[in-house]
């Protein structure tokens, strides 16, 4: 079945965030076996949306509309996966499993009020370029003072586990249709600036640093591309009065500037960069996310003349071996000289850009000499941008950056699961104690057995422990139903939940184990998907999932009252198995496991199940979270954690638990097994 996936972006936009929007959903849109795309737009401050009659814009506009018809609907929870195309403190979870997506990085850290969001509200994070991740990481440490403790500790948790929460996919090349543009310059060799006027694109300075280095040689042009769509004709005379100003101050220079104002398609943009009378790419702007009217021009060939404070470090490098094979990065592009330092005042933007954020400033006098070598020296130049391109096709192909999304999406590395025949998979044992279950026994019954796969590939092993009500008589019938996928064993006594668990593992027959509670509710396709999980990675030991919870007994799985509410469950990282037990009720794992690090703890009466996990983490094995929920939890009034001897005796084993392992995490002091 389809995943339904809400795109919550500016995707109409013409900005580079509405670029970058539909690169997201074009990369799940060719995956539309496994994906129903919904889309809701976002405005992007005062840029126009796209207006071009394309196949793409038809369907878009149609997940649109699927977007507000499920919306009018009042289905509760949707979507099963949410994607969110903003600045991270607009990020607001709209469904089980949500992706936060941002280019905004800027400056040398991102503001504080980012943070929060960026661990609360989604689960995974990407950026276009390392500049932008590591403006997160910076700002963990520069804004440690605007925190509480609780929330510090959270940080310290998102910097450990920084590699798997951010991810950076960087933009994709496209292909363009080159068109026939009417762009009338008196000179032949022309520098491409594309910006807009304000302090970050640094566009006045780079103007006069222009007509001070080409005063007085009339061969030499500077083109200034600038728009704001919805802002179009108030934007034209503002730049259109800036330049007046500008060619005022430099009346004698014979020099040439230009401004190229109004929207374009992107194959009239493309088709800009090759000109025969565009030469080069200029931006002395203060920073940049990812920079993409940059790699635009260096994926058509255009040399570009900037600095090292940016995202587009990730693309105007590449990467070399030297003579002793140690690999290094190259510049393929004319280097500025800068000086890192604070935001100037018109710049700071509450929860946007901080009074202590800092960007490049260029320096002027290398401003103009990297102009010059380039005007000069442009055959090199040339040659260079033509590596620089080849670079770029090889590294930055569509296919491949389509696939990085889709990982982040699907966590599973796009296998087709589908495609796996149950006669493939090993067996299955679920592992159940029963002890006064007689209210929950039935419904739990009819669950296991009607997993998809139960008759071919599952067994129950059921321990009865010494239990004072009807289940032995109830079980009868099961067993003459499924003579071969049951085994009943009654104990003289009960001896506890975690020795019965133990007991049905050494008796049980599957490859693969999953603990299976009477109270607790799975979906009919919970067996099939774990195990496929657990058979295609072969290097996970564990497969978990989060799963709808509820105050209410013998709830169904299609039918309950949880009204989306999920018993929360971390990706795996050992800091965060650390933090809580992510597996929680309903993993399933490789029964190998127990040859490695022993069984469950028996004196243990509700905190076994996490001691095991964190020791097998720590131990070295790899955990999976399944990005679907399959399991429905009733929360017991009547369990141990749920009166008070049991809540204080949880929470004494849960302290002894956590402290064991923090000091191992610490100290690497040896696991204990449990045999």
């Amino acid at each position: 079945m389809k995943k339904r996936v809400l795109i919550k972006a500016p995707i109409l936009s013409q900005s580079g965030y509405g670029e970058h929007s539909r690169f997201i959903y074009r990369a799940l849109k060719s995956r539309e076996d496994l994906y129903d795309i919904y889309v809701e737009p976002l405005n992007w401050g005062r840029t126009g949306w796209i207006w071009e009659d394309t196949q793409e814009r038809k369907d878009i506009d149609e997940c649109v509309g699927k977007f507000y018809h499920i919306l009018q609907s009042k289905m509760p929870n949707p979507f099963d996966i949410g994607i969110v195309v903003d600045l991270p403190n607009a990020w607001k979870r709209v469904a089980p499993f949500m992706i936060g997506v941002t280019a905004g990085v800027e400056c040398d850290a991102v503001s504080p009020s980012w943070l929060q969001p960026s661990f609360d509200q989604v689960d995974e994070i990407i950026v276009p370029s390392s500049f932008s991740k590591e403006g997160f990481l910076n700002s963990i440490d520069k804004y440690r003072d605007a925190f509480d403790q609780e929330t510090l500790s959270k940080l310290s948790l998102l910097r450990e586990s920084i590699d798997d929460k951010i991810s950076v996919v960087n933009y994709p090349v496209k292909k363009y249709e080159k068109l026939d543009l009417n762009l009338d310059f008196e000179t032949d060799f022309n520098f491409l600036l594309v910006a807009q006027w304000g302090p970050r694109k640094n566009i006045q300075e780079t103007i006069e640093a222009f007509y001070q280095e080409f005063y007085n040689d009339p061969s030499v042009g500077l083109v200034v591309k600038t728009s704001l769509a919805r802002n179009s004709i108030p934007d034209r005379f503002h730049a259109m009065k800036n330049l007046r100003q500008l060619k005022e101050e430099y009346s004698d220079a014979k020099c040439k500037v230009y401004l190229l104002h109004g929207e374009m398609t992107e194959n009239e943009m493309h088709s800009v960069y090759h000109h025969p009378k565009i030469s080069a790419m200029i931006n002395f702007g203060r920073g940049e996310g990812y920079g993409l009217p940059l790699f635009e021009a260096a994926y058509c060939g255009l040399p570009v003349i900037t600095h090292t404070f940016g995202g587009q470090c990730d693309f105007l490098f590449a990467k070399k071996k030297d003579k002793n094979g140690k690999e290094k990065r190259r510049p393929f592009f004319t280097k500025v000289p800068f000086k890192q330092q604070p935001v100037e005042a018109t710049a700071v933007w509450e929860n946007i850009v901080e009074p202590d954020a800092e960007w490049a400033f260029v320096n002027i006098a290398g401003a103009k000499a990297a102009m010059r070598d380039m005007y000069s020296g442009y055959n090199f130049a040339v040659g260079r941008a033509k590596k620089l391109r080849e670079q770029i096709i090889n590294n930055f192909d569509m296919d491949s950056k389509n696939k990085e999304v889709l990982r982040i999406v699907s966590g599973d590395e796009l296998y087709d699961y589908d495609s796996i025949k149950t006669e493939d998979l090993p067996k299955i044992s679920f592992i159940t104690s029963m002890y006064n279950g007689e209210e929950h026994f039935e419904g739990f019954m009819e669950d296991i057995t009607g997993q998809t796969i139960f008759e071919e590939k599952c067994e129950l092993v059921l321990f009865n422990c010494n239990s004072e009500q009807n289940e032995d008589e109830m079980v009868k019938p099961w067993l003459e139903k499924y003579p071969n996928n049951i085994k009943y064993v009654k104990l003289d006594e009960d001896p506890g939940i975690y020795a019965t668990w133990n007991l049905a593992i050494k008796e049980s027959e599957g490859e693969f184990i999953s603990n299976a509670n009477l109270d607790d509710r799975k979906s009919p396709y919970f067996a099939e998907k774990m195990a496929k999980m657990l058979y295609v990675n072969k290097d996970v030991d564990c497969v978990y999932s989060e799963n709808y919870i509820t105050n209410e007994p013998n709830e169904t799985f299609e039918e309950n009252s949880s009204n989306g509410q999920a018993y929360p469950a971390s990706e795996f990282s050992k800091d965060a198995m650390l933090k809580a037990n992510a597996p929680h009720c309903m993993p399933m794992w490789r029964k190998s496991l127990h040859d490695k690090f022993g069984y469950f703890k028996e004196d243990f009466k509700s905190a076994s199940d996490w001691e095991f996990w964190l020791r097998c983490a720590f131990g070295g094995s790899s955990f999976k979270k399944v990005r679907e929920r399959l399991g429905l939890y009733y929360f017991n009034p009547k369990g141990i954690s749920s009166n008070p001897e049991g809540t204080w005796s949880k929470m004494q084993e849960e302290k002894h638990v956590f402290m064991k392992y923090q000091k191992i995490a610490q100290t690497g002091q040896e696991l204990e097994l449990v045999l």
